[in-house]
């Protein structure tokens, strides 16, 4: 999609949200959904929405599904990202067996009940998928024993769709980690997710990957565009796929034509993330991911670090307590 059209669509669909979900869901809320909707190439049809949440609602034989209508429930972003997921699914019934039972299947593996496996349940393939996940996340454990948590569940899920050392990658993050500290990144959650994402380009650590996430990272801070921990996610695929400068500039230049919209107006690092977000699937619909050539792999991890940004701001219920 060209740049000019993603705009007016974006903004469109903001619109139309705004105008069918009245005051009900705040700024943060709406600027993902509307994201999801644009990046899909669909136009929020309100009307055509609620009739598709409501079919949704009649699958669940037990619980009711949050209504996302009503103001007195506030449901999270993450519920609403994930009805949109459903909406947009031209088989949203076997999509949504399909979370479910990815959800059990992750609890079975041994992760505990958490609001990251409904974004984990989005990536899952199998059960045997699910074993080697754990598996990671128990070696990610030993080299960083208070930092991994619930959070990291998704990431591991993502980077063991196939069969792995688990071991060498697990200490490939902490070498990133640690790399990256000492060239002033922030230490937290933030540089772990960054570190994880690293890992994707090969099990073993690469320091060509640090001096690229570094030099990106000046590329912004050059031109005057702060640089915050949330984007760090967005960092590490950028240094994935060696953007250059050229690619920095145009990430920047959408920015600020998306700050200029009034839907960005107090979320100016969505605009960032945003623009980083279409800048990178650019570059996939054109094959341009130099040496990254799994690009089924890459749009997984740009949309689970979509998902995973988005909870920062609202806390979602187990899927589990969501559609059964």
């Amino acid at each position: 999609m060209e740049k000019s059209s993603f705009i007016q669509l974006l903004s469109q669909n903001y619109e139309r949200m705004e105008l069918f979900f009245g005051t009900n869901e705040t700024s943060n809320i709406r600027i993902p959904l509307a994201s999801q909707f644009t990046f899909s190439r669909e136009t929020f049809n309100g009307p055509k929405f609620e009739d598709s949440v409501k079919k949704i609602h009649k699958q669940k034989p037990k619980k009711k599904l949050l209504d996302i209508f009503s103001p007195s429930n506030n449901p999270s972003v993450l519920t609403n990202r994930i009805l949109v997921h459903l909406v947009l699914h031209p088989e949203p019934e076997q999509e949504l067996k399909r979370l479910i039972s990815n959800e059990k299947l992750l609890i079975k593996a041994g992760f505990k009940n958490s609001a990251y496996q409904n974004i984990a349940a989005l990536f899952l393939t199998d059960e045997e998928h699910a074993f080697r996940a754990k598996k990671l996340h128990n070696e990610m454990k030993k080299y960083h024993y208070f930092l991994t948590g619930k959070d990291d569940i998704p990431y591991a899920v993502l980077l063991t769709n196939q069969s792995s050392n688990y071991g060498t990658m697990a200490e490939t993050m902490r070498q990133y980690y640690d790399g990256l500290q000492k060239e002033g990144f922030k230490i937290g959650d933030s540089l772990q997710a960054m570190t994880q994402l690293l890992t994707l380009y090969q099990e073993e650590f690469q320091p060509t990957l640090i001096e690229y996430t570094v030099a990106i990272k000046q590329s912004f801070t050059n031109k005057k565009v702060k640089v915050g921990k949330k984007f760090y996610p967005y960092l590490a695929l950028l240094a994935l796929v060696a953007a250059t400068s050229e690619v920095v500039n145009e990430i920047i230049e959408l920015s600020q034509e998306l700050m200029s919209l009034s839907m960005y107006a107090r979320e100016k690092e969505y605009a960032l993330m945003t623009a980083t977000h279409y800048v990178l699937h650019h570059l996939i619909e054109n094959n341009q991911l130099a040496d990254f050539n799994d690009s089924l792999l890459f749009m997984q991890a740009i949309n689970m670090s979509d998902f995973i940004n988005d909870m920062t701001f609202f806390l979602a219920l187990d899927i589990l307590d969501i559609f059964i």
